[in-house]
């Protein structure tokens, strides 16, 4: 369990970092600036990574959390970046990840308890 809480903690630390990059940015200026893009999107994949190290018990308990989806959008931006949706991420770390990083922010709470 150790492993997973330190797991959601890189998650809860990349989801933080792109928090950080899109400080008092807008679209426009994501969508053309190609070190923000990278950074984003390198963020996007660790989170994907360290989502796939989650154990499969973690994983059941936490069913709140789109572990394919975020394996899939990971294996997606690894394998096929020239053919990266910007506006599409944009949307994603607008709208998903707050939510995302609230649900881990609760799961650590909660296996923090545990532990």
């Amino acid at each position: 369990m150790e492993r997973d809480i330190h797991y959601f903690e890189l998650i809860l630390s990349s989801i933080e970092a792109i928090d950080e990059y899109l400080k008092n940015i807008k679209e426009d200026h994501f969508l053309n600036d190609r070190l923000i893009k990278d950074a984003v999107l390198m963020r996007l994949i660790v989170i994907g990574e360290y989502g796939a190290k989650v154990s499969e018990r973690i994983k059941n308990d936490f069913k709140e959390i789109e572990w394919q989806v975020i394996k899939a959008a990971r294996n997606f931006y690894v394998h096929v970046y020239d053919g990266v949706n910007w506006i599409y991420v944009w949307e994603t770390v607008q709208k998903d990840l707050p939510a995302l990083k609230v649900k881990i922010k609760n799961i650590i709470e909660q296996l923090d308890k545990n532990n």
